[in-house]
């Protein structure tokens, strides 16, 4: 499993970083069921975790309790609640794996640990967070730029597997419509 870790962060970088085997045996395996619960909004996030296989949801509450969904994640990509994982507060965010999925996690204090002491590691933590930035903002603009056919045309360009794993209510959620409009669009595709 770390081989596909390894192999991610050897691309990031260009190289092999020194230390790599320490930072590589600090990953915690995890294998999830579908629809298995890894963050509850309220809980302090403890990890980020790297997508093996499978698929991460990144969710949130109205005052209503209504559910939309903020980020999907899929292989080689990394999630956590970056605002409760990085100050330490209870989260605004659910992290549920919406797929049977195979993981590795790494704790936050080891995370700190290698951003502060190993110079690759540090790398990949400022790419991370540029690109979980950068997807964020172009989420948000995405959603408030475009009607509800130009964000299914959208996700279908970005990410057009989304369509075969996942369910329309999901997909839904994501773009920010209803299922019953996305079921009336998909012919207009």
């Amino acid at each position: 499993m770390s081989q596909q870790l390894q192999a991610y962060i050897e691309k990031r970088l260009g190289q092999t970083p020194e230390n790599l085997e320490v930072v590589l045996a600090a990953f915690k395996p995890i294998k999830t069921k579908k629809n298995q619960v890894l963050l509850e909004v309220g809980e302090v996030c403890k990890h980020c975790y790297f997508i093996l296989n499978g698929c991460l949801k990144v969710s949130s509450y109205n005052v209503n309790g209504d559910e939309s969904t903020i980020n999907l994640a899929f292989e080689e990509e990394w999630r956590t609640a970056m605002n409760s994982f990085v100050n330490q507060q209870p989260s605004n965010e659910r992290i549920v794996a919406v797929e049977q999925s195979e993981l590795l996690a790494i704790s936050r204090q080891k995370f700190q640990e290698f951003s502060q002491q190993i110079s690759g590691f540090q790398q990949i933590y400022q790419q991370l967070l540029e690109e979980s930035y950068t997807k964020s903002v172009e989420r948000v603009q995405t959603l408030m730029a475009m009607d509800a056919l130009d964000r299914l045309k959208w996700l279908l360009s970005e990410q057009p597997l989304i369509f075969t794993r996942l369910s329309s209510r999901l997909i839904a959620s994501y773009l920010g419509i209803s299922e019953a409009t996305l079921s009336r669009l998909k012919p207009k595709l």
